[in-house]
């Protein structure tokens, strides 16, 4: 293809009577290309033709529309009501030789209406061998975790067992919601096994359900080679006990008050990706069993707990003194009794630590309080920045177990993105049945899958781009097509590039 400058040059070309007879237009290229590229690597559409039953509706497989649903997901999420005007913005429509007007939402849905949960399971695992055996990627290390995605599922619709109100982490406590757990590894960064679950069952009850679940859809599945990473939000005796992988996990310090008197200068100092860690390890019993314990301290956290406490003590403080105004207002309907007093009392000083530091008395028209600035500074001292991570790979360096817990950070970009408006988005979900929720999230971790894949292509031509960032950039790479009005030819030109876009698209080409 012959580069002859932007869109904007030529259509002053054009306009200027240097191309005649001729007329422009620019589609969108470089993203959903791209993403094309990497589909057709993994050979997703040959995947999905093996797992879901055969239909083809105006000439298109299901396959390739579960594949398109994918890429605008990752490049423009959206409704399937907006598909065909983001569809026919593109190259794809010419790139497939489909006509944009038969992608309408009907036709989506009508394609995807009887796939069930065991297929969308299915084609995932199958997803997930492709990716290992590509990326020669391994399994001894996974990170598992839990989120939840609020909807707009009716309150009255009782047919949807899947969406139900329960602890929104978005606290939209007014909408049902559901669950998702999604298991990856480190080293791929990408959704490998995912789990769609009941919005109202919490972390700590899920765990164990979803343990049997994940040893059988697993390659080769051996315990003992695996060691799993998660945080203390899955962690019960019951769990702990059910587990028959290796485990690397936070747990709560309040299981085992003992170790916040060992001193920080008894810690040492470890570097781990690039950063110093202060630590101490020891060996406690927890739970009827001998396990290895690693205290870590971090001055940012510790940071945030005082500033924490520092609000929480001056907004106790603040109301006392409004308390005490209306005590001693003839006109306040406050319940002046002393049992009245003691509950206002105890919604005051509520907060952690703060009725440690702020003593308070009640005489008779009037609460006497103090601030016990010694206390506050041996609180801090004892309890703040400390966290603590147990495991039971005893045979492991301090190094290599912190390193090996603090890279469950991969599953946290994976939820990030799955909530990035611009990218990946699964919400806001409009799905009124549990069929099309799950095929929603389905297309979302797929779109989200061959992004991850393209960035790995990326990474091995020495292009170490975030998967957002190398949307953003790829969207910027649109292809002209200049047709002569007499002939009906048409030139397909590449707008000019920058340097880096220009790389960028060297190397998705050579995939």
């Amino acid at each position: 293809m012959e580069y002859i400058g932007n869109t904007k040059k030529l259509f002053e070309r054009l306009k200027s009577g240097s191309i005649k007879g001729s007329s422009l237009k620019s589609y969108s290229h470089g993203d959903t290309q791209g993403l094309l590229i990497a589909a057709k690597k993994l050979e997703i559409e040959k995947v999905l033709d093996g797992i879901f039953k055969n239909q083809t509706r105006n000439g298109v497989k299901r396959s390739t529309c579960l594949i398109l649903a994918a890429i605008q997901s990752a490049c423009r999420p959206g409704s399937k009501n907006e598909f065909g005007e983001w569809f026919k913005s593109t190259t794809l429509p010419y790139e497939l030789d489909i006509k944009p007007e038969i992608m309408t939402s009907q036709h989506f849905w009508q394609q995807m209406d009887n796939i069930s949960e065991e297929e969308l399971m299915l084609a995932e695992d199958a997803i997930t061998n492709k990716i290992l055996g590509t990326y020669n990627i391994g399994l001894d290390k996974l990170a598992l975790d839990f989120t939840n995605y609020f909807t707009y599922i009716s309150t009255n619709n009782e047919k949807n067992n899947l969406a139900k109100r329960g602890r929104n982490k978005q606290k939209r406590y007014d909408l049902k919601q559901c669950s998702l757990a999604i298991v990856t590894s480190k080293e791929a960064g990408i959704p490998l096994y995912s789990h769609v679950y009941e919005g109202n069952k919490n972390d700590q009850t899920e765990f164990s359900q979803y343990l049997p679940i994940l040893e059988k859809r697993m390659p080769n599945y051996n315990p003992e080679e695996i060691t799993l990473i998660f945080d203390g939000g899955s962690v019960t005796k019951k769990n702990l006990k059910a587990l028959k992988t290796h485990y690397i996990c936070s747990f709560s310090l309040a299981y085992c008050k003992e170790l916040y008197s060992i001193d920080i200068t008894k810690y040492s100092g470890l570097k781990i990706n690039n950063r110093t860690v202060l630590c101490y390890r020891t060996r406690r019993n927890i739970w009827d069993k001998e396990r290895t314990c690693i205290l870590t301290f971090s001055q940012k956290l510790f940071d945030g707990q005082v500033r924490e406490l520092n609000e929480n003590i001056a907004k106790a403080l603040n109301d006392l003194e409004e308390l005490n105004s209306k005590i001693n207002n003839s006109k306040s309907r406050i319940d002046k009794s002393e049992k009245g007093l003691n509950s206002k009392l105890g919604e005051i000083l509520k907060h952690k630590h703060v009725s440690d530091i702020i003593s308070a008395q009640i005489t008779e028209n009037k609460i006497i309080y103090e601030l016990n600035n010694t206390e506050k500074l041996n609180i801090m001292k004892r309890y703040f920045g400390k966290k603590l991570t147990i495991t039971d790979r005893d045979d492991w360096s301090t190094t290599e177990i912190l390193k090996t817990y603090y890279e469950q950070d991969c599953i946290e970009k994976i939820f990030r993105d799955t909530k990035n408006v611009e990218h990946f988005s699964l919400r806001p979900i409009f799905h009124w049945t549990e069929q099309k929720i799950r095929v929603h999230i389905f297309i979302t971790l797929l779109g989200l899958t061959i992004s991850s894949a393209l960035q790995k292509e990326l990474l091995n031509s020495r292009i170490n781009i975030s998967k957002t960032k190398m949307l953003e950039e790829l969207s910027k790479i649109r292809q002209c097509w200049v047709k002569n009005n007499n002939s009906n030819q048409v030139i397909k030109i590449m707008e000019e590039m920058d340097k880096f876009l220009s790389d960028l698209w060297v190397a998705i080409c050579n995939i």
